[in-house]
């Protein structure tokens, strides 16, 4: 935002105080003297507090239509909107926030459902776009609702209420169809709504932390807590466990029960209530719970309709009936026949940038979207099983925890008589000997004397067995099975280990956030092909994938999907370090000031962002999927109101309207407003489930979850670490690149501030340092960086 001048600055507070004497009625967000402050000093974030609720995004009207008044849009969703820690990322397609769908009002059954062509499916907020490590009944459950809203020809959406306490209120209110959110069987339920024939059997648990002792009737509980949420089945049954422990400090809260659930994991609460499902799902990421009493009575789960919806109910009936919604855990090795009866195939994976995570709230990978195409062909559900290890892919196959492996996985003769057949090579890529960009190779006896880091389970470990050979005084060193092999260039890039053996594609995804790592040499393995894994008897199994791979579509898919993971991803650019000779650091400044001003945006920072997410380049998309000026994803852009991504302008309005809600995630958590832009970066450049994580090991680590900088940047970058990342809710971060983005448009826009700085005092003789003293300490910093006064590290 452009720095006040004294003139505006002096009117500015003359309206203050008018506002502040006059309309004292309205509700505000800070005080006048908050207000001022903010005034007197300007920074690269937002200026002003964020309303209430955001202005709708402006819509033409329909040419077609006589209607006058404007419709309600898709907007951004606002303060209200979620409750502050819900952890909600707007870029699954189909899914929204209660508030931030363009909704209406049916109370009909399924013939007048089909009129508007959606089934709405109500779930609360604690169903998140995360990255699982296992599928839990809750994901099994949204998927199956969404395929079922498919078999009826109806598009599938996902509204999420605040809370559970909403979700009955908004079906019979018109606002939803089917609430499929793990809905306990009770008898007051039964008088509500209408009630599937049950979806699966559950128990209810009480809670604690692994390290307390199991409460019985005799158990001392005074001034334990332990609280349920609002509106569930849990509640009624704590209540009369609460008459049983009198000393216990029982409360009824609207927190959802996963958060409650992590309270207890972190000691915030001692005790609470959920049913098996959800212990599952959290357990998933938070292994110091424990169920501490399973209570005997059996729990039906269900899917609720409005009691007059009769012909959806027998429709979701006999849905159910058709298709087993409870995943079973008992070990399997059965054949395609088998499989096609339970319903869905078990994939076994790595959680690898190659292969399967998660980026912008979004999974993705090489093998995870051919998993998805393999899963539709046979029309069965994907399940996606991540191995703890490299190692645990040949053992997890042949005891049945998964029926397939695919994780870039190389036909090796060691694997191939250990009990598993390979199915049709789909890539092939040269083995090399990976170093340093700053060492040289230039024959494999140069390698004499040097160690070479391999995982015993790998293909790389066979191939270093036949160097040793050739090279004797080549020394082999044993890396942990539990790193992926990016980790390991990531160690030999950081000297941590001297070489490593890897195939061609892994340096490219190197390649895409890093250039310090090189192929050293190649080593010739001309027969590295990759292919899927499975057991030895399955011969259906195996001719089925075989299939998949020798179709047409199957290998123009792999194609395309080599080039967006392994040609394509992003690479940092080169730093502007010029402004144009009519003070222009961009093509689009006049586009960015209007949206910067109209959201609270520093302009100079948003250009910065802007420079970094596209190069200016207004037809720029990325290999996710992004698009235009701001790399927008089209998702997002649907959120937030705006189709057409490559338009210069769309794009600007609705990255500014996407870091709009990113920014208000950081409010009212005592971070500053020059740390709430760090964070908000952070978010739009990783996710923001991903900085949560972050905000959180950063606590753990004792550093200050509040701050960016040397705080939670540094816990972002050991996100990629297995030991951190399993335990977070998000799952494995490739941090670098966050860490990377917002110190690269820190550095960029203090750039533009000192340039347009330098521009304006050869320009007008007015504007030399009148306004210095309004300036924050990093902004005057940047000003005598680039007139060479302090070091650029200070």
């Amino acid at each position: 935002m452009e720095l006040p001048s004294p003139r505006r600055l002096l009117l500015c507070l003359t309206l203050l105080l008018f506002v502040t004497t006059t309309a004292c009625q309205g509700d505000t967000h800070s005080s006048p003297a908050a207000e001022q402050d903010k005034a007197n000093s300007p920074e690269p974030v937002k200026t002003a507090p964020a309303p209430a609720s955001p202005p709708e995004p402006k819509r033409q009207p329909d040419k077609n239509s006589d209607d006058v008044e404007e419709q309600p849009a898709m907007r951004p969703a606002g303060k209200k909107d979620l409750r502050p820690e819900a952890e909600w990322m707007p870029e699954t397609s189909g899914e929204y926030p209660i508030n931030a769908f363009d909704n209406y009002v049916e109370k009909g059954d399924l013939e007048d459902i089909r009129k508007h062509g959606k089934l709405r499916i109500l779930v609360d907020i604690s169903n998140t776009d995360s990255l699982h490590r296992s599928a839990t009944q809750q994901d099994i459950e949204l998927n199956q609702a969404k395929r079922m809203a498919e078999q009826l020809g109806l598009e599938p959406v996902v509204l999420y209420a605040e809370n559970f306490d909403q979700l009955i209120p908004l079906l019979e209110e018109g606002k939803g169809d089917i609430i499929s959110n793990n809905l306990v069987v009770t008898k007051e339920r039964e008088q509500e709504v209408s009630l599937s024939i049950p979806t699966a059997n559950t128990h209810f648990i009480l809670v604690s932390r692994d390290d307390v002792e199991p409460v019985t009737a005799v158990s001392d509980l005074k001034g334990k807590s332990l609280e349920v949420t609002k509106g569930t089945a849990y509640e009624q049954l704590v209540r009369e466990y609460a008459k049983k422990h009198p000393d216990l400090d029982f409360t009824v809260s609207e927190k959802n029960y996963v958060e409650l659930l992590i309270d207890v994991a972190e000691g915030k609460l001692d005790f609470t209530v959920v049913e098996e499902q959800t212990f599952d799902l959290v357990s998933q990421f938070k292994d110091n719970l424990k169920k501490n009493h399973i209570f005997p009575e059996e729990k039906q789960l269900a899917w609720a309709m409005r009691k007059n919806a009769k012909e959806l109910t027998s429709a979701v009936d006999d849905f159910v009936r058709s298709h087993k919604l409870t995943r079973t855990t008992e070990r399997s090795v059965a054949d395609l026949d088998e499989i096609k009866k339970r319903g869905y195939i078990r994939i076994l994976t790595r959680n690898h940038p190659g292969t399967y995570y998660m980026w912008k709230g979004r999974v993705m990978g090489y093998e995870f979207e051919l998993a998805e195409a393999f899963a539709k062909q046979l029309k069965l559900r994907l399940e996606i099983i991540v191995a703890p290890t490299h190692e645990d892919l040949l053992t997890m196959i042949n005891k049945g925890d998964a029926d397939i492996a695919a994780a870039l996985l190389s036909i090796t003769e060691r694997r191939d008589t250990h009990g598993v057949d390979f199915g049709r090579p789909y890539m092939k890529e040269k083995v090399v000997v990976v170093g340093r960009d700053d060492d040289k190779i230039d024959s494999v006896q140069d390698l004499a004397g040097r160690k070479i880091y391999v995982r015993k389970s790998s293909s790389q470990y066979d191939v270093a067995l036949k160097l040793k050979k050739e090279v004797p005084e080549v020394i082999i060193e044993l890396a942990p099975e539990e790193l992926n092999i990016q980790q390991i260039l990531d160690r030999v890039a950081d000297k941590e280990y001297d070489l490593a053996i890897a195939d061609d594609v892994s340096v490219k995804l190197e390649h895409a956030w890093r250039k310090n790592i090189d192929e050293l040499i190649d080593l010739h393995e001309d027969d590295n092909v990759y292919a899927w894994m499975v057991r030895e008897g399955n011969p259906e199994l195996l001719q089925a994938v075989n299939k998949f791979f020798d179709k047409k579509s199957t290998k123009k898919l792999s194609k395309v999907l080599y080039t967006k993971y392994f040609v394509s991803p992003k690479r940092t650019r080169a730093e502007i370090t010029k402004v144009n000779r009519n003070g222009a650091i961009s093509p689009y400044d006049k586009i960015v000031k209007k949206y910067s001003d109209e959201y609270d945006f520093d302009w100079r920072l948003v250009v910065a962002q802007m420079f970094q997410e596209s190069t200016f380049n207004p037809k720029a998309k990325s290999w996710v999927g992004a698009r235009g000026l701001m790399q927008v994803m089209p998702d997002t852009g649907k959120q937030v109101g705006e189709k057409n991504l490559f338009d210069p302008e769309t794009s600007v309005r609705a990255g500014l309207k996407y870091l709009e809600w990113l920014h208000r995630k950081f409010e009212d958590k005592g971070i500053s407003p020059e740390n709430m832009m760090w964070f908000t970066l952070a978010s739009y450049n990783a996710g923001l489930g991903h900085v949560y994580d972050a905000q959180d090991l950063a606590e753990e680590k004792g550093w200050d979850r509040r701050v960016w900088f040397d705080n939670v940047e540094k816990a972002m970058l050991l996100l990629s670490e297995k030991k951190y990342y399993e335990k977070a809710r998000y799952g494995y971060a490739r941090g670098q690149e966050p860490y990377d983005y917002v110190r690269k448009i820190q550095a960029r826009y203090r750039t533009y501030v000192a340039l347009l700085e330098d521009y304006k005092r050869r320009n007008s003789s007015e504007t030399g340092r009148i306004l210095d003293h309004f300036y924050p300490e990093f902004l005057r910093t940047a000003r005598l960086h680039a007139a060479g006064e302090v070091p650029a590290n200070s």
